[in-house]
């Protein structure tokens, strides 16, 4: 089932009585996720990622706009009749009852041509055990289980009736690390097994890119970019957007175009191919951290002494399969900036040199308007 938002808008009275203006939470939605796909909300805390899953399931009203499921508005109906299934952040079982009880709850409250007997409950639990892989856990109670599996028997229970729409509200928040992993492939393969439309709320970023199909980029309540992850990642439209998703960060300087080149400081790190038909102007620069090459020198081995980008180096940090290069820069966009370049960690270089260049894929390098922050070329 695909939801279409048009024009979904949600503002709330500001707590401080003295200041009239209200605060946008949701600022005019208009987008459509598509049917059967993942789709994950993603920015920093207090962006409306959460207040725009509420107004999907119904918790909120939106000021203005309206909200469809496939070609019905649902705007105005109450959360129970919308056929939602939502995941929070804290697992919220109940401690007294078992997984196989956990589960059955929701079943337990339906009415009318919709009532099931206990068989069927029984067997509609038992299906959501088993789709989420915890099935021999029936008997067990939430204390006696992992936060991994607990917030299995929570998607379980959002699964339970078969929702037309499934929503999870930060739902790997309270995991550590390891079990973040484990459950993010896990909600990849429920989602894939049951096609159910699912919008996924998140502020980590390597999350939503890992299991998204489409992520929705978000800052202030506003839609900064939407498209599927690795494009988002490669082609960002604003400033905004290219440093919010990367890890490491991506390295951001204040630069030049000047006669048909890109120019950091006092060089010129790109030349007319890049930048053609670019008027002269100030901009930033921003550069992944994977994008800073080391140049390979006559032996055949790559080398920190050359390169059309020289900075200076302040660390090696060995990281087995890579090593991060920790540099810093006169034209950094933050005075006292920490840079970092991704290479390889067959590369020797010398942890007592003062200075290390860099040669740059054009490919990672992108160019933003100093006055808009939006992306330029």
């Amino acid at each position: 089932m695909k939801i279409r938002f048009e024009g979904l808008t949600k503002r709330f009275p500001n707590r401080d009585k003295r200041i009239k203006t209200e605060v946008v939470a949701v600022d005019h939605f208009t987008f459509e996720i598509p049917d059967g796909k993942l789709v994950g909300l993603l920015g920093p805390s207090g962006c409306g990622k959460s207040t725009a899953l509420n107004l999907i399931c119904g918790l909120e009203t939106p000021t203005e706009g309206r909200l469809f499921f496939d070609e019905d508005d649902v705007t105005d109906i109450p959360a129970e009749n919308r056929g939602v299934g939502m995941v929070f952040q804290s697992y919220a079982l109940y401690p007294h009852l078992n997984v196989k009880k956990n589960i059955m709850f929701p079943l337990q409250n339906l009415k009318g041509d919709k009532k099931m007997t206990k068989e069927q409950m029984e067997q509609k639990a038992l299906e959501a055990a088993r789709i989420v892989q915890i099935e021999e856990l029936m008997d067990r109670r939430p204390n006696e289980m992992s936060g991994g599996q607990q917030q299995r028997v929570a998607i379980a229970r959002a699964l339970v009736k078969m929702p037309r729409v499934l929503l999870l509200d930060e739902p790997l928040s309270n995991l550590d690390a390891r079990l973040r992993i484990q459950t993010r492939e896990e909600i990849k393969r429920i989602q894939n097994e049951t096609k159910i439309t699912t919008v996924f709320v998140t502020h980590d970023q390597e999350e939503a890119m890992s299991i998204s199909d489409i992520i929705v980029v978000m800052k202030d309540g506003a839609i900064h970019q939407i498209g599927k992850p690795q494009e988002v990642y490669d082609q960002p439209k604003n400033l905004f957007v290219a440093k919010f998703l990367g890890t490491p960060p991506i390295n951001v300087f204040n630069g030049k175009i000047e006669g048909g080149s890109l120019v950091i400081g006092n060089e010129k790190v790109l030349g007319k191919d890049f930048v053609k038909d670019t008027p002269n102007q100030e901009v930033f620069v921003g550069i992944r951290p994977e994008g800073l090459l080391l140049r390979e020198g006559k032996d055949g081995k790559q080398t920190g002494s050359e390169g059309a980008f020289t900075t200076e180096l302040l660390a090696i940090e060995v990281m087995g399969r890579d090593t991060s290069v920790v540099f810093s820069h006169t034209a950094s966009e933050i005075a006292g900036t920490r840079h970092r370049a991704i290479v390889s960690s067959d590369n020797a270089i010398d942890p007592e040199k003062k200075n290390v260049a860099f040669d740059l894929n054009p490919k990672k390098v992108f160019v933003f308007s100093k006055d808009t922050q939006e992306r330029l070329l």
